[in-house]
């Protein structure tokens, strides 16, 4: 046997860089290690505690370099790493961007609007560009230079650090403690009406963000049917823990999307009389538990003690007020970071403790119309990819990400939660199939839990 063969499991994307004659070698063994040591850092150090260790990350002081996450840095040597570990870099980097041209034109175009902007408006305050939109396709493209078994291993390793995430979140929720402090704005640590949970990464809506974005992957994971059940209620009341409504209210569209599936199977009979029961026992019981720890617990106080139109919905109206303040050469070319604060503050937003809750409005102020017309199209190229390689579910997390995030100034400020699902999603592309798994196997009556999308 050759002793440079690849292992089933070690098999290589089709379409990725040219396989290598060896399963592997020291760079691409370093590059590994620093890709899943970047997706670490990226999802367990926030910004608070990178004040704590003494780095003014997203403060208005200390040098550039220090504006960029750690793990950008590690996750640009990986990249690199794993072109050097195909042969000549260039040759590399020439074969990847013939084979994945959605993502390396992605990962150009928004090279290309921090470019832009940075001769626009100068340096300052655009080292988000790196962080929030750059690393997407940096990190992906390095994901696709390793075999189907190290992304499972990666895809494996993220959702376990959502899930711990996720029980800090309910352990801080519960005690009323946090484990790092929770910061807003400029002038530290704020008094709050509800506690709300803040976890690994600093704040709730970040959290938030990343744990009803990534939950339809347990969906498809190869977990057993009880594991993925587990997981998915942990995830739900991390969400209460967050105290973000918009982001349980996405709970809620999941779940009525997986009945429908359900639903047109129980009208064409395909469930039996005891799945029909035990569905809705299940679901009963589902429902009391969830009931009974909203009630004991001070977990979602926020949401179902204050479901009222209040100041934090203003702010999302607000942000379409900044538009009309932008005209001429300005909504053409973009207008520095400056300019774009002294307007929020006209149109009644406090920069002290808010922001321009829409990225969308954000980004055209600042980009203009030449700038963001590069962004839409390098956005569009990143979404195609992970749409085309996407099961359904994985397609449904693709549009809610969006539909929350913007909601916020998500994608203009120094944010992970989209690096995060550009990773999970290409290494779920190597996740088998559900045909796949059982085309060998004698056809059988489909259950009610993988009609909803699950699979073992």
């Amino acid at each position: 046997m050759n002793a440079f063969r690849l292992q089933s499991h070690q098999t290589y994307i089709p379409g990725s860089v040219v396989p290598p004659p060896a399963a592997s070698n020291g760079w691409r063994t370093l590059s590994w290690w620093l890709l899943v040591t970047g997706v670490v850092l990226r999802l367990a150090v926030s910004a608070p505690a990178l004040h704590k260790m003494g780095v003014p990350y997203d403060l208005p002081w200390g040098p550039f370099p220090s504006k960029i996450h750690p793990g950008s840095y590690v996750l640009g040597l990986a990249f690199l790493t794993g072109l050097i570990s195909h042969g000549n870099p260039v040759r590399s980097l020439l074969q990847l961007a013939g084979k994945h041209g959605l993502l390396m034109t992605y990962t150009v175009a928004m090279l290309g609007v921090f470019v832009w902007t940075v001769l626009r408006h100068g340096p300052s305050g655009q080292a988000f560009f790196i962080d929030t939109l750059w690393m997407p396709g940096v990190a992906a493209l390095t994901v696709v230079m390793h075999h189907r078994g190290r992304q499972r291993q990666l895809l494996t390793l993220l959702m376990l650090l959502l899930l711990a995430n996720s029980a800090l979140a309910v352990g801080e929720a519960a005690t009323g403690k946090r484990l790092i402090p929770l910061l807003a704005g400029r002038d530290g640590i704020v008094e709050e009406y509800w506690f709300r949970a803040s976890a690994l990464m600093g704040h709730p809506l970040a959290n938030s963000l990343v744990t009803v974005s990534l939950m339809p992957v347990v969906l498809v994971m190869p977990w057993a049917l009880h594991l993925r059940v587990a997981a998915l209620g942990l995830l739900t009341l991390a969400l209460l823990s967050f105290g973000s409504r918009s982001n349980l209210a996405a709970v809620g569209v999941y779940a009525l999307l997986a009945c429908v599936p359900l639903a047109l199977h129980l009208v064409r009979g395909r469930f039996t009389y005891r799945q029909i029961t035990g569905g809705l026992v299940g679901l009963a019981l589902a429902a009391a538990a969830l009931a009974a720890v909203v009630a004991t617990t001070r977990l979602g106080d926020r949401i179902f003690k204050n479901l009222s139109w209040d100041n934090s919905a203003d702010v999302r109206l607000l942000a379409f007020d900044v538009l009309h303040h932008v005209h001429g050469l300005d909504l053409w070319f973009g207008i520095p970071v400056a300019r774009i604060q002294g307007i929020a503050g006209r149109v009644g937003i406090d920069l002290r403790y808010e922001a321009i809750e829409n990225f969308w409005v954000n980004l055209l102020v600042l980009l203009g119309l030449v700038g963001f017309g590069l962004f839409l199209f390098g956005l569009g190229c990143l979404v195609l990819h992970m749409w085309r390689g996407a099961r359904a579910p994985l397609k449904v997390a693709i549009v809610m990400y969006f539909i929350v995030a913007s909601g916020a100034n998500t994608l203009a400020a120094k944010t992970a939660s989209l690096t995060l699902l550009a990773v999970a999603l290409q290494c779920a592309t190597a996740l088998p199939r559900p045909g796949q798994a059982s085309a060998q196997r004698t056809p059988r009556k489909q259950p009610a839990w993988r009609l909803a999308g699950m699979t073992r």
